[in-house]
């Protein structure tokens, strides 16, 4: 054998040819895989800094809205606003109270079994139990609603059927004065052809329109600001029956609203008869009449309406009737 042949030595480093023959490292363990990390997303929503954010522009969301109302209200007309802000809501009525606590009464007929015991308690008077005579003292107290100042332009009796009728029969009450409250003194004949709202006079002048006319005036109403004022209103020859057309202006619209007597109902108010025995009693106290004694009692009196008006056919003052 040939004596320079070489001799291939076994090493155990790995060939390239033993890579790719499968031959080489062993598999890594689970403990050696690195943990999976969470998604971008999800990081950044679990970051204190992200809901400190969040809570910021929550506050900030707020504020602006409540900014953005009050602008709205401050800059935009009524009408273009939500509802609750529309010019038909701008007023209140807060009462509606029949003062009247003097003159003439008529109590229908057949209500009038147990008037003479219930005229001298306050039930009769609260309860109101008839329709006012000649006359009606009605106070009304309205309160303003709206952002901007309501401006209460024209009121106007507006009566059913546009028209009185004939005066109501029954039974009358003549009751004592005890006065009305100092406010808006305001008056209206009710029964005559074009009735309109006018101003009281205490010196005796005539009384003038109050909301047309050259001296033209109306009634303010800022929000949340109330003011009473009280309607005299009368009628001569007719029965009528009524509400009150309400015209008012508020940022930049115009409105109209209605009021009425308490319930719903309509205000009412009769003329008294020409002939007195057209009613079936008449009731009145001891000031209607001379009473002859020490001490006037505290009584009322009820006589006919024929016996009533045989009384008062002269110019004295008749006696009080025997009880």
């Amino acid at each position: 054998m040939p004596r320079n042949r070489r001799v291939a030595r076994r090493t155990d480093a790995l060939t390239r040819a033993s890579v790719r023959r499968g031959a080489g490292t062993r598999p890594a363990g689970a403990e050696d895989t690195p943990a999976e990390e969470p998604p971008g997303r999800m990081r950044y929503l679990r970051s204190p800094a992200t809901w400190l954010v969040g809570i910021l522009l929550a506050v900030v969301t707020v504020t602006f809205q409540d900014v953005l109302a009050a602008s709205v209200k401050t800059i935009l007309p009524l009408d273009r606003v939500p509802d609750r802000l529309s010019p038909q809501n701008a007023i209140d009525v807060v009462e509606v109270r029949d003062v009247k606590d003097f003159g003439f009464y008529l109590v229908r007929d057949g209500a009038d079994g147990k008037l003479l015991e219930e005229l001298s308690s306050a039930d009769w008077w609260q309860n109101r139990k008839a329709v006012d005579v000649d006359d009606a003292y009605w106070m009304i107290t309205l309160q303003g609603r709206a952002a901007q100042q309501v401006r209460i332009t024209d009121v106007v009796p507006e009566l059913e059927g546009g028209s009185c009728k004939a005066p109501l029969r029954g039974s009358l009450v003549n009751a004592p004065s005890q006065g009305v409250m100092d406010v808006i003194p305001l008056e209206v004949a009710v029964d005559s052809p074009q009735p309109r709202l006018k101003a009281s006079k205490k010196d005796g002048k005539a009384a003038e329109p109050y909301f047309t006319g050259p001296g033209a005036k109306h009634i303010t109403l800022n929000q949340n600001e109330t003011e009473a004022f009280i309607v005299h209103a009368t009628s001569e020859d007719g029965y009528c029956r009524w509400r009150y057309r309400v015209r008012y202006e508020v940022g930049g619209s115009t409105a109209e609203m209605t009021i009425g007597a308490p319930g719903g109902k309509p205000f009412e108010l009769t003329g008294r008869l020409g002939d007195m025995s057209g009613y079936r009693n008449v009731y009145f106290p001891p000031l209607a009449c001379r009473y002859q004694g020490s001490h006037m009692p505290d009584t009322w009196y009820r006589q006919t309406g024929a016996e009533y008006a045989r009384d008062r056919k002269g110019s004295e003052e008749p006696l009080c009737p025997k009880t």
